[in-house]
């Protein structure tokens, strides 16, 4: 069992349109664990059709892929928080040219069922709006699985909070 901590970013209005106003779709979900372990799961495929909770599926459902990676404790769990605050932050979106910036943030995953494998977070921007997006390489066979990319200043619904994260720095 777990609890579910936050999900980002909300596709809802956009989604909904084709399931007929039935679900709301996030794109990345924080649960804890009854151990005090974190798992976060992120959609890598994303196809219409499933619903609010990404974990309800499973990771097999069909109409979508959903990955996820393994979190020992709170204290990683902060920690992916100020790693992608601080990210979003230092990166700078352009007006007119697309630019991309990865920060390896494996460090979280010390401990956790997937330590040793490597954790990317991807930075983007389309014109001045900034995304951000997970890339988890596992550490054995090399496999590269990509979330797709959420609003970066709505990383905070992540973690719980509703506080939308300063843009103006």
């Amino acid at each position: 069992m777990s609890q579910t901590i936050g999900k980002c970013c909300q596709l809802g209005k956009a989604m909904s349109k084709f399931t007929g106003g039935l679900s709301d779709v996030y794109l990345t979900q924080s649960e804890l664990n009854e151990d005090g372990s974190y798992t976060i799961f992120f959609v890598s495929i994303f196809t219409v059709g499933f619903d609010t909770e990404l974990t309800q599926f499973g990771l097999e459902n069909p109409t979508s892929k959903i990955s996820s990676f393994h979190l020992k404790d709170e204290e990683m769990f902060n920690r992916l928080q100020e790693l992608m605050i601080y990210g979003y932050k230092e990166f700078k979106a352009h007006p007119v040219l697309q630019k991309r910036k990865y920060a390896d943030i494996s460090e979280v995953l010390t401990g956790g069922d997937n330590d040793g494998d490597k954790l990317l977070l991807r930075f983007h921007n389309k014109k001045i709006i900034k995304y951000v997006s997970f890339q988890l390489f596992n550490k054995e066979t090399g496999f590269k699985t990509s979330g797709m990319p959420i609003f970066s200043k709505f990383i905070g619904q992540l973690f719980g909070s509703d506080e939308i994260i300063d843009t103006t720095h």
